[in-house]
């Protein structure tokens, strides 16, 4: 792979001493190659169904690896790409330092358009072979539905960087399910830029399994009154894992109201983190916000950090956070043990307890399904489990 044309990264992007950037997996970017394949190999397309492991689905599926177009592993009506304007990274704020890196790298930004009270399903699964940026932007239409399921993979040592635009009109609905889980070794980074105008919700669950380091930042604007935002959660850290999130909400207008939770679990020597900051302002009249964040260490060196951060600027809120970091509940474990369960399958047990309700937040049977066999092979033995608690 020939050497990037980028400048470098430790210029051009965070470092820990970045107040948001604190617990960000940003060692060793300087080495890091991001240039991508300049076009998709028959072999990059075998080594991703592998990891696929399904055929496309009879409706809408559509699969990226190193940020190009799958064609063999997708179903139904093939993307188009942007012929707009470039979507907007411009701000020089340190958050969208990853957006402006993949705009330099994308290709044209693949767009989606949903028309006005029309409903849709979607998969949309990215897989990094090797390098990729893959640059979306989805515009949902006044009253339309979108049901988007997003899911990452990444090759051992892959690197992806993703940016994702989501705008949602007037009483647009979205359920939106995100489910990161690349290969050891892999990096993921992401930036998600979301817009709500009035009366539109938007109702994401997501899960973080894998990979040595993931950080997502989010950056959601609540634009529109009574616009309403439920964000909830998961992170998984095992071995030496580092998966690091920054999530600010801002409630731009009367009536928004976002419900956000947060549930993670270090364990082993991994490290985890969430940021979660809600911004009030003063045109937000009567706006809604609530935050839980709670954290689990389960590993001897593991550790976990959770912030919640409140800035208003009205009186009229509602606003209420809180946040904890603890350990397994001894008498549950207690409990377990006494009705006969193995040590590892009773911790096992109490783990899939802590992020349970977050999936229970899934729209349907069929992705809790998936989820869940994301999060199995991590805890061993609690699915037997459940059977004799």
């Amino acid at each position: 792979m020939t050497a990037s044309p980028t400048p470098s990264p430790a210029a051009a992007l965070p470092s820990t001493r970045d107040e948001n950037w604190r617990y960000a997996p940003l060692r060793g970017l300087e080495r890091l190659q991001w240039t991508p394949p300049a076009a998709l190999t028959a072999e990059a397309v075998e080594a991703a169904r592998a990891l696929l492991g399904d055929a496309p689905a009879a409706g809408l599926r559509w699969t990226f690896i190193d940020g190009h177009f799958a064609t063999a592993l997708s179903s139904g009506t093939a993307p188009q790409t942007s012929t707009g304007a470039a979507p907007d990274a411009s701000d020089s704020g340190v958050d969208l330092a990853f957006a402006r890196l993949n705009r330099r790298h994308a290709a044209a930004p693949v767009t989606l358009r949903i028309p006005a009270d029309t409903t849709l399903d979607l998969e949309l699964a990215c897989v990094a072979q090797s390098v990729g940026h893959p640059a979306f932007v989805i515009e949902v239409g006044a009253g339309a539905k979108l049901r988007l399921f997003e899911r990452h993979l990444g090759a051992a040592n892959a690197l992806a960087n993703l940016w994702l635009q989501l705008r949602l009109a007037p009483g647009a609905r979205v359920e939106h399910s995100r489910l990161l889980q690349p290969a050891s070794g892999a990096r993921h980074f992401e930036t998600l830029q979301l817009r709500l105008d009035a009366g539109a919700e938007l109702h994401l669950v997501q899960l973080t399994t894998g990979g040595a380091a993931t950080r997502s930042t989010a950056l959601v604007d609540l634009a529109g009154a009574d616009a309403t935002l439920r964000w909830h959660t998961a992170m998984l850290g095992s071995g030496q894992q580092a998966h690091d999130a920054y999530v600010r909400v801002t409630h731009d207008a009367p009536g928004a109201r976002t419900e956000q939770a947060y549930r993670g679990i270090a364990a082993d020597r991994s490290r985890i983190a969430f940021n979660g900051h809600m911004r009030v302002t003063s045109r937000a009249r009567g706006a809604n916000s609530d935050q839980t964040l709670r954290s689990l260490l389960a590993g001897p060196a593991a550790e976990a950090n959770a912030r919640p951060q409140l800035e208003i600027d009205t009186d009229d809120v509602r606003a209420s956070h809180g946040a904890t970091v603890g350990k397994l509940d001894a008498d549950m474990l207690f409990y377990l043990l006494s009705r006969g369960i193995a040590p590892d399958a009773a911790e096992s047990l109490l783990k899939w307890a802590f992020v349970s309700d977050v999936l229970a937040k899934l729209p349907d049977a069929a992705l809790r399904a998936r989820f869940e066999s994301a999060i199995a092979p991590l805890l061993p033995g609690a699915e037997a489990a459940r059977s004799l608690a």
